[in-house]
């Protein structure tokens, strides 16, 4: 119990500082994220922005709250609140069957699918992880140590879609011998290789 709220504290912060940061780095990522709004959430466009700033904002907070030992545990609390609504969210979209780009943690051309489902359910469940621990008084020697680390597994969620494309299968393309890419229907005629008969009836002159 001693190493699970460094852990969780470290994980979370990083998490969301990555997000805040991704769309606060410029007024055109911000505008981004909202526009992704309108599309995914079928948010009215004049109500897009102020939804999109307050979120941002809330994921800046949860990162303060977190880093700050005394508002340690209202961090767990927003960072819970804050995930539910996010989840809900990719929850919605899915169920209507979008397939928008996750603007999560910045620009991306991945669409929302069911592992970022996932992932924001297990992201929820360290939050309350978290908050269960809260009654942790004593931290380890390790503390340190275990935050950084939580930090690194933070590091890496961020990047869930760039390792899934880095270690997913590439596309498999069938191409004839000579070089032309084949519609997988039938087997691929050979270049060069004799017509059938009846094409070779078909261009023989009558005698």
């Amino acid at each position: 119990m001693a190493h699970l709220i460094p852990a969780c504290q470290g994980l979370l912060a990083v998490v969301f500082l990555v997000s805040a940061a991704s769309k606060l780095r410029s007024g055109q990522a911000l505008r981004a994220f909202a526009t992704s709004l309108v599309s995914m959430l079928a948010v009215r466009g004049d109500r897009a922005l102020p939804i999109a700033i307050t979120l941002t904002a809330a994921e800046a907070v949860v990162v303060v709250l977190l880093a700050v030992p005394p508002t340690r545990d209202a961090g767990f609390a927003a960072a819970t609140a804050l995930l539910v609504v996010l989840t809900s969210g990719v929850a919605v979209v899915l169920a209507r069957g979008g397939a928008e780009p996750c603007r999560c943690f910045g620009a991306s051309s991945t669409p929302l699918s069911g592992r970022h489902l996932v992932r924001n359910l297990l992201l929820t469940a360290v939050a309350l992880a978290g908050l269960i621990g809260l009654d942790d008084r004593y931290p380890s020697p390790w503390s340190v140590a275990v935050l950084l680390a939580g930090g690194l597994a933070g590091l890496l969620v961020t990047l869930l879609d760039d390792l899934v494309a880095l270690f997913a299968p590439a596309p498999t393309s069938l191409r004839r011998p000579d070089g032309v890419r084949s519609r997988g229907r039938g087997p691929a005629r050979t270049a060069g290789r004799d017509q059938p008969d009846t094409d070779r009836r078909r261009h023989t002159p009558a005698s």
